[in-house]
């Protein structure tokens, strides 16, 4: 359990956890490590496809399965509005169209969707050390680290199906991803690849914060040991993706309740990817030699977005 300075320090070192400041200061941008996907990078992505075939890795949009706190909004909403005749065309066109519209809160338990770092800050501070409120307020909204900020990109990804590695159908919700999980990619992950993380979400049971046997008002979630930092950071992944919230609840360390996040959206500047459907991108990867493909994902140009829904695309 990362509890003291490590020895290694990336970065400026703190008196209070996490000790260090990662990737604080290392670029001019407010990209963090979306800056390591370079053309190599999408080299690598493109060289990794072989059968040319199209996954879906976006989960269907719904309501929430879970919506957390009392008075959290974490709601999905469809209405039609139309469906009948063209009203901007001659009644002798004989047009019919219909229309529709959709809200979603952004971060939820339930619809895929990437983070900007301006969606999470710890101790007063946003990534590369700037006060959250310089980033964002209630009453002037984002002025930093918004999704458009980000921008879409393409790159090599790599899924670890730990379920699969452990010989499970899924993890147990609140069996966290421990670095021994991530062990077999060492050497071949490489600066500005994607890792994308099945702990079998979709085939695990659904854990509420007031079932029994719930152990965190999010309920019962696999996601990342905070141990589990150390080798991110290492191998310096552009992104992480999950088909989860990519936390571990009930989290795996005292000092923070969602450590994965503050980790890697303060401190590292890595965006998280949450709630990916990856079950069919696990069965069609599982007779392969290897477990690489081609990542696309797409942000929404959401202004003073804090998020946005994604659909990203694993071209194996």
């Amino acid at each position: 359990m990362v509890t003291q300075r490590p020895p290694d320090a990336i970065g400026e070192t703190l008196e209070a956890w996490p000790y260090q400041t990662y990737n604080w200061g290392r670029w001019a941008n407010g990209r963090g490590t979306l800056n390591l996907v370079d053309r190599a990078a999408t080299r690598r992505g493109f060289a990794a496809v072989v059968e040319h075939e199209v996954v879906e890795l976006g989960s269907t949009l719904r309501a929430d399965d879970v919506t957390g706190e009392a008075d959290y909004d974490s709601d999905y909403h469809h209405e039609l509005l139309r469906a009948g005749r063209y009203v901007f065309a001659p009644e002798s066109d004989q047009l019919f169209e219909s229309g529709d519209r959709i809200a979603i809160a952004t971060h939820g338990m339930t619809n895929s969707h990437i983070d900007a770092f301006c969606h999470v800050g710890h101790r007063g501070r946003s990534f590369d050390g700037r006060p959250c409120e310089e980033v964002v307020t209630l009453e002037s909204g984002v002025k930093r680290y918004a999704i458009t900020e980000l921008g879409g990109f393409s790159t090599r990804g790599w899924l670890i199906d730990v379920p699969r590695q452990r010989g499970l159908a899924c993890l147990a919700p609140g069996d966290p991803v421990t670095p021994d999980d991530l062990a077999a990619f060492a050497g071949r992950v490489e600066a500005g690849d994607a890792v994308v993380i099945r702990t079998g979400r979709f085939a695990a049971p659904l854990v509420r914060p007031d079932d029994e046997g719930a152990l965190d008002n999010h309920g019962n979630w696999s996601g990342l040991h905070v141990d589990c930092i150390e080798t991110i950071a290492r191998w310096d992944v552009a992104t992480v993706a999950t088909d989860g919230p990519g936390d571990n609840f009930p989290s795996t360390t005292p000092h923070c309740s969602v450590p994965i996040h503050v980790l890697t959206e303060v401190y590292l500047g890595l965006p998280l990817i949450h709630h990916l459907d990856v079950e069919a991108l696990g069965e069609r990867l599982s007779d392969r030699a290897s477990s690489s493909f081609l990542l696309t994902v797409a942000p929404l140009k959401i202004v003073g977005g804090t998020g946005s829904p994604v659909n990203p695309i694993a071209t194996i």
